[in-house]
């Protein structure tokens, strides 16, 4: 067999310092560990051409960023210092340098069951099964993308869709990478990689696997592993290497996201794109500095390029901790093994760009829109946005319901018995009002805090980390709690927040209890150990004075507001107060009638027909009930109806007095006509109008109240506001339950318009007008669709009668 594609990689790999280093220690008895890295470095170096480039510009991992880790590993360490690495050490760190991103090389077989997603029916083999789930679990984590596709594809655009399906498989590969790698490992070098009599598959496969890890978790990696007699490997040392080596190869894969971001306005993202405008001219690796030079023809570029260096820096932070920790490890064990690393990048020759007479071609300045905390906060909290101070008992609740659908599916998925439940409590502690609500949904740990519970704006329910969560638990519900500001309405009512807080990881396993205090939205978040024994939440408001919505409420008072908050909870939620306990679970809804929406318009009228319509379509995410109103003239459904109409003569002069009643968009209205004599004689007539039956509802969204009308007044509505018109009064009671869903403005206080919207209105028709088709006989049905299908109703309305006619 030729071994002509040898002299790819071995001649460049007899040039690294490290395998010389390598070469001279190894006696005869390690004569075979030289032929195992020739055949490491050559298995790594064809599989990295295997890379699938869906969207290859945007992939350096071939040989050259190999071997350019390789020599990066070499910059970073000084001979002297190469000289007294061990035998292993000096295995590990070649290998390491090779094998670390193997995993970006899938077997194309797993990229064709990857793109079956796509299919509309796929034909799925029993071997792929996993590698299916796995894959659709992470697509469906990314609504956003997924929405975005489907948008492409219904505008005919497929190359762009294309281009995206692509992005998504790279984003793949390089998220789970990582874990490729170590099955490859696994899978093709398991118990091949020794030094002597000491198996280190297990070793390699671990350092591979650190550098997409916290790096302070190599400590965690055996600092002293005994290979063979006397002789000894650092394995956190060979980790930090690998790490601090890969992040400094500045290649595509890791374009900053202010460049992505920046390009992608224009156009689809490509390295070619990058390589255009890629300012690094040279650079500067050794023990003691670490600099760039570049002349920057944008200042994006010239951004991206400091926060790259910024992310170096943050890595040189952290391996300096290591290495300190290493340094003094090996001087306790008397090995002349001593790294010294740079602190930060030097950053002197990261430049604008001149011209030919030396001036710069822009000005640089790192100057981007900042947001004004306090201002931004009085926005979100003030009545510009929420209004009601109420709204601080809405968002805890809505946050602790969510939590508990969440838990609810992980149990479920893991085999335990569940019972979801909430607690609210209004009590009076030293001489304080206190509002709590206390869940045992999924909690908090240090990561949610810091990631979403502390950022304004930054909503775990609408994170990868909760799609992927609810992909990989089938959860179906959709979450309330979306925006990531509920929490600063808190502060509308109550100046401190403590919260008590466990988060669940798995069967019968949970994170360490967190006690939160918050003295104010300007406060630094308190945060120490914490006393709770099961997973959930709790949030204790202390109420200032001033601002209790519910200071003037009496006991049962403050009960029904709550109960108004949540209508519908799709589990129980208990109620205390000092003295009162209530209950209230799915089944309460049932007692909530569209009767309770009746006022005085609504009154008994022979020439008014009401017709009651129950409303339980749990599939269609529909529960509820509705009454509407007709005009009828002699048991005949009629638009409009003249009724005691008359002509009467005064003085010789003939009047006409008449009452007529009309079916409106949303309303029965009743017009009439009348005669009035003043003292002096003179007769004047008189029109005058009225409402019978309008239109009133009251709706929530998965069980938390909506406070706002489907009916709006012209004048009160709001830009993007919904409203019914249809043409007949309408009183109705409903929950939006299930996966339907409806979009909310940031308060939560209205429904805006949207697809979800449209949808809704027309099942919502489809049902109330199938229920009136079925009630009445078929010729009243023919009638009463005329009438309906000629008034000015909404599109919406008219789509779903016309399927009726």
């Amino acid at each position: 067999m030729n071994d002509d594609y040898k002299d790819e990689f071995l001649l460049r790999l007899k040039k690294s310092e490290l395998y010389k280093a390598l070469k001279e220690n190894c006696s005869d008895k390690d004569a075979n560990v030289i032929p195992l890295v020739e055949d490491c470095t050559s298995y790594a170096f064809q599989r990295t051409k295997t890379i699938v480039r869906h969207m290859g510009e945007f992939t350096l991992h071939d040989g050259d960023h190999l071997f350019r880790v390789l020599n990066l590993m070499e910059r970073l360490i000084p001979k002297e210092t190469i000289d007294e690495l061990t035998s292993p050490e000096l295995l590990l760190l070649i290998i390491s340098a090779f094998f670390h991103d193997i995993g970006m090389a899938p077997d194309e077989k797993e990229v064709l069951a990857w793109k079956k997603v796509w299919d509309i029916e796929p034909i799925i083999d029993e071997n792929e099964q996993n590698t299916f789930n796995d894959f659709k679990r992470f697509y469906n984590s990314r609504p956003e993308d997924e929405k975005r596709l489907k948008d492409l594809i219904s505008k005919g655009n497929i190359s762009q869709a294309d281009t995206i399906k692509s992005y998504l498989i790279t984003e793949y590969i390089r998220q789970t990478h990582a874990d490729r790698a170590r099955d490859i490992i696994e899978q093709d070098w398991s118990e091949k990689i020794k030094f002597r009599d000491t198996d280190l598959t297990v070793e390699l496969a671990q350092i591979c696997y650190s550098h997409n890890e916290d790096a302070l978790a190599l400590l965690d990696l055996d600092k002293n592993l005994l290979c063979g007699s006397g002789v000894y490997a650092c394995l956190p040392l060979v980790g930090v290497i690998l790490r601090l080596a890969d992040i400094l190869d500045f290649d595509g894969k890791r374009t900053p996201s202010v460049l992505f971001s920046h390009l992608y306005v224009r156009n689809p993202i490509s390295i070619n794109e990058w390589n255009k405008h890629r300012a690094i001219e040279a650079w500067n690796i050794s023990p003691d500095l670490i600099q760039f030079s570049a002349k920057c023809t944008h200042p994006v570029i010239e951004s991206s390029i400091h926060e790259f260096c910024s992310m170096i820096d943050h890595e040189l932070s952290l391996a300096n901790n290591i290495i300190s920790t290493l340094n003094e490890f090996h001087t306790a064990k008397d090995r002349n093994l001593q790294i010294k690393l740079p602190l930060k990048v030097n950053r002197e020759k990261i430049r604008t760009k001149t011209d030919i007479k030396n001036r710069p071609v822009y000005i640089y300045k790192d100057t981007k829109f900042n947001l004004s905390k306090t201002q931004v906060i009085e926005l979100l909290m003030g009545t510009k946005l929420y209004g009601n101070p109420e709204v601080a008992l809405r968002e805890l609740l809505q946050n602790s319901i969510d939590a508990c659908l969440l838990r609810k599916a992980q149990e479920d998925k893991w085999g335990n018995l569940y019972q979801p439940k909430v607690l609210v409590k209004y009590y009076t502690e030293n001489e304080e009002d206190v509002l709590e609500v206390i869940d045992n949904g999924t909690g908090m740990d240090e990561y949610i805090i810091d990631n979403y519970y502390s950022k304004i704006g930054s909503s775990f329910y609408k994170s990868k980390d909760f799609y992927s969560l609810k992909a990989e638990t089938n959860a179906d519900f959709s979450p309330t709690s979306r925006f990531g500001i509920g929490i600063l309405s808190s502060f509308m009512i109550s100046d401190v927040l403590i919260v008590d807080t466990k988060r669940v990881y798995g069967p019968h396993k949970s994170s360490d209890p967190l006690n939160i205090t918050v003295e104010g939205q300007e406060s630094i978040f308190w945060i120490k150990s914490g006393t709770r024994e099961t997973p959930g939440t709790s949030t204790r408001l202390i109420l200032r004075k001033s601002h209790n919505p519910w200071d003037r409420m009496t006991e049962n008072e403050f009960i029904a507001n709550v109960e108004n908050v949540i209508p519908n909870p799709p589990f129980e939620i208990s109620i205390e107060t000092q003295s009162h306990k209530k209950k209230r679970d799915e089944n309460s809804f049932k007692e909530i009638t569209s009767y309770s929406l009746k006022d005085y318009t609504w009154q008994e009228n022979e020439n008014i027909k009401f017709i009651d319509i129950p409303i339980d379509r749990k599939d269609l995410g529909l529960v509820g009930s509705a009454t509407v109103a007709i005009i009828e003239s002699k048991n005949r459904p009629v638009e409009r109806i003249e009724l005691n109409s008359r002509d009467i003569e005064i003085e010789g002069e003939s009047y006409t007095l008449e009452r007529e009643l009309r079916i409106d968009v949303n309303s029965i209205k009743e017009s009439s006509k009348t005669i009035t004599i003043s003292d002096d004689g003179d007769i004047r007539t008189d029109d005058s109008y009225s409402k019978l039956a309008s239109s009133n509802s009251k709706i929530s969204l998965h069980g938390i109240e909506i406070p706002s009308s489907l009916f709006p007044e012209r004048w009160r509505m709001k830009n993007n506001q919904v409203k019914i018109n249809w043409p007949f009064p309408l009183i109705i009671v409903i929950d939006v339950c299930g996966n339907r869903d409806l979009d909310l403005n940031s308060p939560r206080t209205e429904i805006i318009i949207s697809e979800k919207w449209t949808d809704f209105e027309e099942q919502l028709a489809r049902i109330v007008c199938q229920h009136i088709k079925d009630s009445v006989e078929i010729e009243y049905w023919n009638n009463l669709f005329e009438i309906f299908n000629s008034s000015n109703s909404s599109e919406n309305f008219k789509r779903a009668l016309n399927e009726l006619k």
